[in-house]
């Protein structure tokens, strides 16, 4: 050990030492001094503990020996990343990968995921989910158009009205891919305008709910709340309506059948010149090693109530960037397997916010 130990001192990468106990549970039996500089601190509270109480794997990675399953001597691991816990309870985005020495002694090195590679692996992933996201629909469309070009004669009306049902909302699909692509583009390029006028928060809220109520298969409760005495919002109508949209319709996605998901407005207690409306659902929550990275651009989660990778990862980036560029903030609150709540805060249409728009408007019309 004491060999070893000379040898990893050196080296700049974080290595890790583990070795199995009496019940077969790999544990921390030592760590190189690099591993102290990764983690800002001392790594006294690591020894003994297994990989998997202070890693926190991401989704989709296999990771079998952070993931607590059992391992066998010499059995192939990969390369994953994962979030380390520093001393200061921050999570440390790392690449972790793995060495062994013998039957007994498992090497585990970390390293510091570079944001060169990750955007790289992002951009990779985000082709080959929007080409799955676009060919998905297009088969269904094709299909289905193929079966009633040959066959729709022999189609009584309720099946046929069922096939172009779907058709539909596979267009509709393509359509707001689409349109979160222009958008995305639109936001990099700095070219998205906005026309800001006051706002009644009511009837965007009813109309959203009613939306995404008709394209949901199993029942929500909506409960929306929002004061009679509240002021107008000051924003954009359409981007306004896009971010409520994405939040309401992820609400839905992401909860259970027959939960409530709650749509609460009111001024903000420490400043009324703000808006707040807040979007709560009883749903799967989010995983803590999503948060940090969750209205990243080609941010993805994995949807528990289907299994599946929803979506290409724009929707809440899109939102952030909408509500930061209309003077706004969002923020949320989750805890996993108990919902989550996403907070957006607006500016009222106060009556100096309105006549400095039209005066701007009067000076562009001048030009």
């Amino acid at each position: 050990m004491e060999s070893l130990l000379a040898f990893l001192t050196p080296l700049s990468t974080a290595v890790i030492i583990f070795k199995p106990d009496d019940q077969a549970q790999w544990r921390v039996f030592g760590w190189n001094p690099a591993l102290e500089g990764l983690r800002e601190g001392s790594c006294d509270g690591l020894s003994g503990r297994q990989a998997g109480e202070f890693l926190q794997v991401e989704a989709k990675a296999n990771a079998p020996f952070c993931q607590g399953k059992p391992l066998k001597p010499d059995e192939k691991l990969v390369i994953h990343t994962a979030f380390f816990e520093t001393a200061n309870g921050q999570q440390l985005r790392v690449k972790v990968k793995y060495d062994w020495l013998d039957d007994t002694t498992l090497l585990m090195w970390l390293e510091p995921f570079s944001e060169d590679v990750a955007l790289t692996q992002a951009h990779a992933d985000f082709v080959s989910t929007v080409s799955h996201e676009f060919r998905t629909p297009l088969t269904s469309i094709k299909g289905f158009a193929d079966t009633l070009l040959r066959y729709g004669s022999n189609l009584d009306a309720e099946q046929q009205k069922r096939f172009i049902n779907i058709i539909k909302h596979q267009a509709d699909r393509l359509t707001r891919l689409v349109e979160n692509l222009l958008t995305v583009s639109k936001l990099g390029a700095q070219k998205t305008s906005f026309s800001f006028r006051p706002i009644r928060l009511k009837g965007v809220l009813e109309r959203i709910v009613q939306s995404v109520e008709g394209k949901l298969t199993t029942t929500r409760h909506f409960k929306i709340s929002v004061p009679e005495d509240l002021p107008e919002v000051w924003a954009d109508p359409d981007k306004l309506e896009q971010v409520l949209l994405n939040l309401i319709d992820n609400a839905a996605k992401y909860s259970y059948p027959d939960s409530e998901v709650t749509i609460t407005t009111g001024l903000l207690p420490e400043d009324t010149d703000k808006i707040k409306i807040d979007v709560a659902d009883q749903g799967v929550g989010i995983p803590k090693a999503h948060l940090p990275n969750i209205f990243n651009k080609f941010s993805r989660i994995d949807n528990p109530l289907t299994r599946e990778v929803e979506g290409t990862g724009l929707g809440l980036y899109i939102t952030k960037s909408l509500t930061n560029a209309m003077g706004g903030q969002i923020s949320l609150d989750s805890e996993e397997g108990q919902g989550t709540t996403f907070t957006v805060i607006l500016s009222v249409a106060t009556p100096e916010r309105q006549a400095q728009a039209r005066m701007a408007s009067d000076e562009e019309n001048l030009l």
